[in-house]
């Protein structure tokens, strides 16, 4: 019997090569995870700013933002999957603010209304050699020469220079996915970061996503090594302290297990 082609989407596939037990929780096992701030801030300004390249570019205004922020909270305000855990009445508003930032921020960086987007949050797909890359992409304008920009917005903080790299993963993931499925490399890919506000611009080539497509194959090699083995390595990191599995994370079950129960020491008191 065939094997099913192993699926990489650029969140899978940087979940394995920061720890390949996360990447196991998460597409392996499936487990679920609580909805956190950040997350929830992400998923609802993307939201936002797709919902605003709907518009009529004379309605792109940072008023209107606010108006479709809150419009679109209200609708999903009491769904777990949209609501980040614990957020409280009083730290709502203190939440919505942050929002409002990025936002006001993403007016800083460009004018909506001179942009005209060709595809937003477009499904991209392809096959490769034992995999299947996937993903979606945040938006893509298709200049007056035929060339293709990528943009994808980033709600939290502008990497330092060692990381620009590791931080562009991504946008070079759909570059290679746009390469191989519609014979287009883009002549620009961007990330937009709103929390700074900065904007991180990469010009890739076919030298580049060739070099980049061997990347992912040899990370298909050894996701399927980990598979076969059942070996699922862990890399602790400062990420640890926020990650959702920490608690039966093999690297951490030292710790869990160290840790005194409190009844358990009045207990012994008494």
């Amino acid at each position: 019997m065939e094997k099913p082609l192993l699926k990489l989407s650029p969140s899978s596939a940087t979940d394995f090569k920061s720890c390949p037990q996360l990447f196991k929780f998460r597409s392996i096992d499936r487990l679920e995870e609580p909805t956190s701030a950040a997350a929830a801030r992400g998923s609802l300004v993307h939201a936002v700013l797709e919902r605003l390249f709907s518009e009529a570019p004379e309605h792109r205004s940072p008023e209107h933002a606010d108006e479709l922020l809150v419009a679109l909270w209200e609708g999903v305000r009491q769904n777990p999957e949209f609501r980040p855990d614990g957020l409280g009445l009083r730290s709502e508003e203190e939440w919505l603010g942050d929002n409002r930032t990025l936002l006001r921020n993403y007016f800083r960086l460009e004018d909506p209304r001179s942009l005209e987007a060709s595809r937003l949050e477009w499904w991209v797909e392809y096959e490769l050699t034992d995999m299947h890359l996937r993903g979606r992409i945040d938006r893509i304008e298709v200049q007056p020469d035929g060339s293709w920009v990528l943009t994808d917005y980033k709600t939290g903080r502008v990497p330092g220079e060692s990381r620009e790299y590791a931080a562009s993963f991504g946008l070079r993931f759909y570059a290679l996915v746009c390469w191989r499925a519609f014979q287009v490399v883009p002549a620009e890919i961007r990330l937009m970061y709103l929390s700074d506000p900065a904007i991180l611009t990469f010009n890739p080539t076919k030298q580049m996503l060739v070099a980049f497509e061997l990347q992912m194959q040899a990370l298909a090699r050894a996701i399927k090594r980990a598979v076969d083995n059942d070996d699922w390595r862990t890399r602790p990191s400062p990420f640890c302290m926020t990650c959702p599995h920490q608690t039966i994370c093999p690297a951490w079950a030292h710790t869990t297990a160290q840790t005194p129960d409190p009844e358990a020491r009045g207990e012994a008191a008494d």
